[in-house]
């Protein structure tokens, strides 16, 4: 398994955990944190969660078209990684503070950072996934094999 692979799985669980308990948290009415938390944990599942762990499993699963051992691993996988979790934390920090801070411009220009980090790193992805989705055969011509 790639090291990135393990990178996006165990920061999908660490979403998920974290997640799950600002959910909790959310729902306990001593806080009252829940109408600022919804977006945040709603965020955290869906994207730190859910679709890292997806872009883990299928960088690993999906083979190269070289499959070199000496091989470095992509750079579009770790560009991929470093913009999603750097997109996520940067909206995890600054989205409870949208409805609080309505037009503070810093608050509003982090968070279309944060958004558009999340849409490059899905780039990269994307980039890096597309010429593994060749039919073997395909592959193999490619590779000078018959």
């Amino acid at each position: 398994m790639p090291k990135v692979t393990r990178w996006f799985i165990k920061a999908g669980i660490l979403y998920f955990i974290t997640g799950v308990l600002l959910a909790v948290i959310a729902e306990i009415p001593a806080f009252g944190a829940g109408p600022l938390l919804l977006p945040v944990y709603w965020h955290m599942l869906v994207m730190g969660w859910i679709t890292q762990t997806i872009m883990g499993v299928s960088i690993w699963m999906f083979p190269r078209k070289h499959r070199d051992k000496q091989e470095r691993e992509k750079l579009l996988c770790w560009l991929a990684f470093g913009l999603l979790n750097t997109g996520l934390i940067l909206r995890f920090l600054f989205e409870p503070f949208l409805s609080i801070t309505m037009g503070n411009y810093a608050i509003n220009l982090l968070i279309v950072v944060s958004s558009v980090f999340q849409v490059l790193a899905i780039v990269a992805y994307i980039l890096e996934i597309l010429p593994r989705l060749q039919p073997r055969e395909k592959r193999s011509i490619q590779q000078g094999r018959s």
